[in-house]
């Protein structure tokens, strides 16, 4: 198994030097107890490591305040955890502005050479903390910017729609998505009756869901994921023109997904997975990087863009048809020095923005507005957690917010109110003070009441479906079916079956209805448009070869497999300058951990690691013609099972017609000598990455 800082990490970078601003505030609430005589919290000099009791067996003694207070700190050591992101992990880092965008907006972190500390933090929606990062899900990319004009959070998914397009639904969807409340389970996922009820009664967010079963939904790692502010916001310049804008954070690393089983097995043997490839990778220097990007757009009171809204969260814009505008970069290069106080204990919330950027009337942000800052008052049973270390502004912060439990501010002079007279705090001028509307005053009027959001809710998903290839599609198909399958209620699978996925395409439904054994819909029913892929939109999918053809490998992994009787040092030595030379990692894999009989050290066994951790297995040559042990037919055949490149390097390649398969590179299935082997396997990494076209797609007479 992937272990702590166990990868034989080949290419090191210094991290960066000096302190920023936000280390420099956050050194003075760090504590370092190591070596220290331990006290109460009174600061009473104490031992607590025996109770103190009335004779060598006799009972505890309530009188033992030290040891009583030790308990009762840590019987409330938990806090409530977020009902949706609870499981998280982050990282510090810096935002660079790429030039000056005053012509946008009189935000401070987008003017000219303006950086800006930042914390991000990743996260999954449904699983609870002590679940997995690796499950299907929508991933959170929020990211809280320490700038010279206040914190501004960017709080985003790592696709770009979402479920419901109303806030008011939002409680019922992650009702729907957690545990049956009669039964408990499923714990980490949606695959289950009642969030498939939800899902048929809320089409507008079908193309959601199948970004989220589409391979998009499984990525590697947070190093090669998206993300996406879902919404439209308002950019405001200091002439008070104000534009709309959509914001993207794009991974200079390229985008990585695992395969399902794949994803599976990471769950049980290291659930931990993404958060230790993160930290271990800035441990070692390389520091994941991500460009901010925008689409514009026109504030002209419509609210839309070439007749699509722009203030339905479910609705998007394809790169394709508004190219964005790149403006910045994010580098993570920080791990957090404590998880609780800084990756558990930030509070994000969209409504923290700077001057020179503002809101529009999407009924989801407006609720999100209020829930977030709600959340985060709940979950610290105060409402001054702005005032941790982590989340506090680096800018001084001048209010009326005063009293509540643990407010840890001793506030000087008698006024509490402005305006006034006696010299308390005051508003700021107008053209200073944070602004909500652009030089044209926003009117807005109409009847009181509740409107639905009505548009074609499977447009977006059919174009999507369309985009994807037939590797793609098929994996796809495959995660409906695990989905359907496990929703006991028959009835709702076959309205989900005829009421959405027939109205996307009728192909998808019926192959997804076969899988099941649900009924089929009728051949020729819902939809059957087949748009052209010449004219499809393949940033929606940049998991495509054609999207991103030459990936880089920073930060990657290799498994390469040895005994007494296989791998020798000159191999390994040629191997390893190719491997340092793109910043990849290696593992040498081996029956026992320790030396091998040719001298080499192995990290890991059969039995504490298995090929689900590595991006990509070399076989290393036999010294003689014996035949491989099973235990390692049984590795390299799940590698292959996953789609991954498996090279051999001489006699090793054997073992492949043991698996059912021979030397094939357009399969991803190399031999040679050692160096030309890694070279392959580097190039396989880079793009296609995978090899899915090993296996076969559905039967096309489901659809004939």
């Amino acid at each position: 198994m992937l272990k702590f800082l166990s990868l034989s990490l080949l290419a090191v970078s210094p991290l960066v030097g000096a302190q920023s601003s936000k280390q420099d505030q956050l050194q003075s609430a760090r504590i370092n107890t190591n070596g220290r005589t331990e006290t109460t919290d009174a600061g009473v000099r104490a031992n607590t490591t025996n109770s103190l009791r009335a004779g060598p067996r006799g009972y505890v003694l309530l009188e033992d305040t030290a040891t009583r207070k030790k308990l009762i700190h840590f019987d409330r050591e938990r806090q409530p955890e977020r009902v949706v992101h609870a499981l998280g992990h982050g990282a510090y880092g810096i935002f660079e502005s790429y030039g000056d965008w005053s012509n946008l907006t009189s935000a401070c972190w987008l003017g000219e050479k303006a950086k800006s500390d930042v914390f991000t933090r990743f996260s999954v929606v449904v699983a609870s903390n002590g679940g997995s990062e690796s499950g299907r899900d929508t991933h959170g990319f929020a990211t809280k910017l320490y700038s010279q004009c206040g914190n501004h959070d960017l709080v985003g998914n790592h696709v770009s729609s979402f479920f419901i397009n109303d806030g008011a639904d939002f409680p019922d969807l992650v009702h729907s998505v957690k545990y049956e409340p009669d039964k408990g389970f499923p714990t980490g996922g949606s695959a289950h009756t009642t969030a498939y009820d939800f899902f048929t009664q809320h089409p507008e967010g079908t193309f959601q869901l199948m970004n989220v079963l589409s391979d998009l939904g499984i990525p590697r790692d947070v190093r090669h994921v998206s993300g996406n502010g879902v919404h439209t916001f308002r950019f405001i310049n200091d002439a008070g023109n104000s534009t709309l804008f959509k914001w993207y954070w794009k991974p200079t690393l390229g985008h990585r997904a695992l395969v399902y089983d794949e994803a599976t097995k990471i769950a049980g043997k290291n659930n931990n997975f993404q958060r230790i490839d993160l930290y271990n990778n800035i441990e070692a220097g390389i520091f994941p990087e991500w460009e901010f990007m925008v689409q514009l757009f026109p504030d002209d009171g419509t609210y839309m863009w070439n007749g699509i809204d722009l203030i339905d969260p479910t609705m998007i814009i394809p790169f394709e048809m508004n190219p964005p505008v790149t403006l910045g970069k994010l580098t993570l290069n920080k791990n957090p020095t404590n998880f609780f106080a800084e990756p558990e204990s930030i509070s994000f919330a969209p409504s923290n923005v700077v001057k020179g950027v503002t809101f529009v009337p999407d009924p989801l942000l407006q609720w999100r507005l209020m829930s977030y800052d709600d959340t985060a008052t709940h979950r610290h049973s105060s409402p001054n957690s702005y005032l941790l270390p982590i989340n506090r502004a680096l800018v001084p912060i001048n209010n009326n917010y005063r009293d509540g439990p643990m407010q840890p501010l001793i506030f000087e002079g008698s006024s509490t109110s402005s305006p006034n007279g006696i010299g308390g705090v005051l508003g700021a001028s107008p053209i200073d003070a944070l602004s909500y509307t652009g030089a044209t005053p926003e009117v807005v009027e109409g009847p009181i009441g509740h409107y639905a959001n009505l548009k074609d809710s499977f447009g977006q998903a059919r174009t999507f479906w369309n985009t994807l290839d037939k590797y793609a599609q098929q994996h796809t198909v495959d995660a409906y079916r695990f989905e359907l399958g496990h929703v006991s209620d028959p009835v709702v699978q076959s309205k989900y079956i005829d009421n959405i996925l027939n109205k996307v395409d009728n192909c998808l439904a019926r192959r997804v209805a076969f899988g099941i054994g649900a009924p089929l819909p009728p051949l020729a029913t819902g939809s059957s448009v087949n748009a052209s892929k010449s004219g499809g939109f393949h940033s929606l999918y940049p998991l495509a070869t054609s999207h991103e053809p030459k990936k880089s490998n920073e930060g990657l992994t290799i498994g390469i497999l040895a005994s007494d009787v296989q791998l020798s040092r000159a191999d390994l030595a040629e191997i390893q300058p190719l491997l340092a030379s793109n910043k990849v990692s290696y593992e040498v894999i081996a029956p026992h951990m320790g030396t091998l009989k040719s001298g080499l050290v192995a990290s890991q066994s059969f039995v504490t690691t298995s090929s689900i951790f590595y991006d990509a297995i070399i076989i290393g040559s036999f010294n003689g013609n014996g035949s491989a042990p099973s235990y390692l037919d049984d590795f390299v055949r799940e590698a292959y099972v996953h789609g991954k490149a498996v090279g051999a390097i001489g006699n090793a390649a054997k073992i492949f017609a043991t698996i059912g398969t021979s030397v094939d590179p357009s399969l991803g299935i190399f031999s040679g000598v050692a160096k030309a082997v890694a070279q392959d396997i580097l190039d396989a990494l880079a793009g296609p990455v995978r090899f899915p076209q090993r296996f076969p797609v559905d039967d096309p007479s489901i659809c004939a």
